[in-house]
């Protein structure tokens, strides 16, 4: 775990230093500190430590004293801070001029600083972020456990969720984050702190993110879902996605109860990995909204595949299905004719030997009770699609 050198700034202990130069290496991590008490300190420092020094070991050596900052570059380190020995001692320009060529961060302390005023704060803030980091991990081991079905006890789920302040008794909206960005998982636990805060300002409270291997699971808790709740929770991916950028999101279907968790995760995972395939839909991507791409995606799960397959189906005909059943209808073979026909109305009422306007009738009935338009390209090839997985599933 680490800090950045901004970060590092900010603290209290350093609101004294001032950046002389390297600017642009603010970014760089700090995993640790060490003392420069010998001229040949580079011999000794490790990949990103910061190094705090008041040059004494080498106050008279202007040739060393030039090589400095070129060989802590080299070994890595993050950034170096001096405390000069007097109020007078300046830091050599050439000094501030190489920190500068190298976008190495050069910061100057107060003469009167002490070593651990400023090294104590920065060590504690990065064992308090591994702290963060492992009760996180062992946050996501629970969801993980639950969604693999090694937790099918509600009493044990719901206990484990006390113990790490988890409200679960309200439904969700569950949403998957996946990204594209190598480095994500190394501050993964200050996203998750970034998310729960942003959830907090939207009027979301008790959210739960875990970083599971398929990315980012983020339950959105409410008592009543409404279309409130529904844009708090767009926008709170949403300001999650520009500060993180380069991924997708996906939005499962709401989940009624915390041991159904996996339909929800299943959802919204599957939302965000047919995202990535298709930009037309935008990055941050509804289930509701994937339409015939649910059943397009190849998925290793067979099982799964048929389930979803089945889901479909009903979505799209069950009702027609029903009302055939129900009122000797026949709504599902007016359309099949319709679509065999090329849905040219006319030549389908003759093959089912209905007058025209009889047809037009049943059509109004078949959109009024599917809430569709069937003169949309993509809702038809919808219903198309759905017809030839019926015949065979």
């Amino acid at each position: 775990m680490y800090i950045t050198v901004e970060e590092a700034l900010a603290l209290p202990a350093m609101a004294d230093a001032v950046l002389l130069s390297g600017e642009k290496g603010l970014a760089r991590k700090i995993t640790s500190v060490n003392i420069m008490e010998v001229p040949g300190i580079s011999r000794f420092v490790k990949p990103e430590e910061l190094i705090i020094t008041t040059m004494y070991p080498i106050r008279d050596n202007e040739a060393r004293q030039k090589t400095l900052v070129p060989d802590l570059v080299k070994k890595g380190v993050s950034a170096l801070s001096i405390v000069p020995l007097s109020i007078e001692k300046e830091i050599p320009p050439f000094m501030i001029e190489q920190a500068a060529e190298y976008d190495f961060p050069l910061i100057k302390l107060p003469p009167d600083t002490s070593f651990n005023e400023i090294i104590n704060p920065i060590l504690g803030h990065i064992l308090e972020r591994k702290q963060i980091e492992t009760e996180y991990r062992f946050r996501a081991r629970i969801i993980d456990d639950l969604l693999r079905g090694k937790i099918t006890s509600r009493e044990r789920m719901l206990s484990l969720g006390k113990y790490y302040g988890w409200n679960l008794s309200p439904h969700f909206i569950p949403a998957v984050l996946q990204t594209d960005k190598a480095d994500y998982r190394e501050s993964s636990d200050l996203m998750l702190q970034y998310l729960s805060s942003v959830s907090e300002k939207n009027g979301i409270s008790d959210t739960i993110a875990a970083d599971l291997d398929d990315g980012i699971l983020l339950l959105f808790p409410y008592e009543k879902l409404s279309e409130e709740t529904k844009r708090k929770v767009r926008g709170v991916l949403g300001q999650f996605f520009e500060k993180l950028g380069d991924s997708w999101i996906g939005i499962g279907r709401e989940v009624p109860d915390i041991m159904r968790l996996s339909d929800g995760f299943l959802q919204a995972r599957q939302a965000a990995e047919i995202a990535q395939k298709v930009p037309t839909l935008g990055r941050i991507v509804d289930f509701e909204s994937l339409g015939v791409y649910r059943v397009l995606l190849d998925l290793p799960d067979m099982a799964q595949s048929a389930a979803i397959k089945r889901e479909f189906v009903q979505e799209r005909l069950g009702i027609l299905i029903e009302h055939d059943r129900r009122n000797n209808t026949e709504f599902i073979r007016t359309l099949q004719v319709l679509f065999q026909q090329n849905s040219n109305l006319r030549q389908a009422a003759r093959t089912l030997f209905i007058h025209h306007n009889t047809m037009r009738y049943r059509l109004d009935q078949i959109e009024e009770l599917t809430k569709a338009d069937l003169n949309n390209p993509e809702t038809k090839l919808e219903f198309q699609i759905a017809m030839k997985l019926a015949a065979i599933l």
